[in-house]
């Protein structure tokens, strides 16, 4: 199956791109967009480009990724942006809705990747 020229990979990368540009202008996003679209599109879209750059590195053009090793990113998101990075700056916030909208796209990759 294809990764990063699949159209479910190009629209959401596409919606994360608009998402980023204008959140760098003045546009007031409803409170939910500007709080969990990031987290929402995240995981999906890491594991996709990783897997792309695995295939193209081990050219290998039929692997993917171990369902154990996509709930592993999951995990390492979490900590890492929820607990780690929270401690380290003031910018971040811990914020437990991230963790389930890592989980949700965590598990959105698994249903599409692995039907």
């Amino acid at each position: 199956m294809k990764t990063i020229t699949h159209p479910i990979f190009i629209v959401l990368a596409t919606i994360y791109a608009v998402y980023y540009g204008l959140k760098q202008t003045d546009v007031v996003f409803p409170l939910f967009i500007s709080n969990y679209l990031a987290d929402l599109l995240s995981i999906f879209l890491v594991n996709t480009f990783t897997l792309w750059c695995i295939r193209k590195i081990k050219n290998r053009p039929y692997l993917e990724l171990p369902i154990p090793l996509i709930l592993m990113s999951v995990v390492m998101f979490s900590i890492f942006f929820e607990f780690v990075l929270p401690q380290k700056s003031s910018i971040y916030i811990y914020d437990p809705w991230d963790v389930l909208c890592y989980f949700i796209s965590g598990m959105a990759y698994i249903f599409w990747r692995w039907k």
